[in-house]
């Protein structure tokens, strides 16, 4: 198998460290370039990165020389980039013929960008064929929406969907690095992240929608911070049109789970108390937990947990996820 040059900006941040320890376990891929802001150019990794992942940093990324991210020449690029950076580099490296992997919000409504997570809507990524080019952008949801849509992606067999309400819990790492104040955090619950529950809104419907139009079920979020190093969780209420059998959604993920192991885990009634992010997230997982399923008040309702990790399945495991379906797909 042909090794595949990629290069990430945003390397130094906390969905950059993720994006290193995660290609450092892949042999596919070798990242080639590394960027973060341009007053680190020159400086090696090891010098301007305060590295706090779990693993060495492998001595051939720590001698990297620091680019200015609007001069990477690798084939991919993967970008962790604050929306406002990434409004203009992006764009700049599609023109060059790049492709991108973006974890930021700035394209991700586009008409013809993919928001993809590949075991839920992989069909979208059949709209790279109407951009422009020469190079193709692919985005990965907001770190909540992800695992929203995991959760309730697969429900939609069940039957037509009237409303969605979503309830956020969503780790201090979210924020990045060193992200909210310890003293306003600890012991506390924070109910506002500015703008995340119009992307959990606006995104949840274009996943789940067709190529050509949103969803047409209603989402209601509301988002919270809470003082948990890592995980997102979402607590989801599901209101069908008909009444729906929640033995149904149960044999959903149970196969889900022995099917996709790596993707899904289910906690069935004999596991009532998970999943806790505290008890069941690795390193390096890309599984969405899902538990406390239930009917709800009436027949037409349910009621479930989700959780995974904001930094991996909900924003570097995405990007990587979504770099595998796009050099399949090429």
């Amino acid at each position: 198998m042909q090794t595949i040059q990629v290069g990430i900006a945003g390397a130094t941040g906390p969905v950059g460290q993720k994006l290193i320890h995660l290609l450092s376990k892949n042999p596919r891929y070798k990242i080639s370039e590394l960027a973060a802001s341009d007053s680190r150019s020159g400086q090696s990794y090891k010098n301007a990165c305060d590295f706090r992942e779990k693993i060495d940093l492998p001595s051939k990324i720590a001698e990297l020389p620091l680019v200015e991210a609007s001069a990477l020449q690798s084939p991919y690029i993967l970008s962790c980039l604050p929306a406002e950076i990434a409004n203009e580099l992006e764009p700049l490296w599609i023109q060059r013929g790049q492709h991108v992997l973006s974890n930021a919000s700035s394209f991700r409504m586009g008409p013809d960008v993919p928001l993809l997570i590949p075991e839920i809507n992989l069909s979208h990524l059949s709209l790279i064929d109407r951009q422009r080019g020469p190079g193709y952008l692919v985005t990965n949801p907001n770190c909540s929406t992800v695992f929203v849509c995991m959760g309730v992606g697969p429900l939609l067999s069940l039957g037509k969907l009237r409303h969605l309400s979503v309830v956020t819990l969503q780790a201090a790492s979210g924020a990045g690095y060193p992200g909210v104040a310890s003293l306003d955090l600890l012991g506390n619950t924070i109910p506002y992240i500015s703008g995340e529950e119009q992307k959990i809104e606006s995104e949840t419907k274009k996943i789940l929608g067709s190529l050509e139009s949103a969803a047409d079920f209603m989402v209601t979020a509301q988002v919270n911070r809470v003082p948990v190093a890592h995980g997102h969780t979402v607590v989801l209420q599901m209101e069908f049109v008909d009444a729906v059998e929640v033995g149904h959604a149960e044999k959903i993920f149970q196969d889900l789970s022995e099917r996709f192991p790596d993707a899904y885990r289910y906690y069935d009634a004999t596991s009532p108390t998970q999943p806790q992010p505290a008890r069941v997230l690795s390193d390096l997982d890309m599984r969405a937990h899902v538990g406390k399923l239930r009917q709800g008040s009436e027949k037409n309702r349910l009621c479930l947990v989700v959780l995974g990790h904001n930094l991996v399945r909900g924003a570097a495991g995405a990007a990587l996820a979504n770099l595998e379906a796009l050099v399949n797909r090429l």
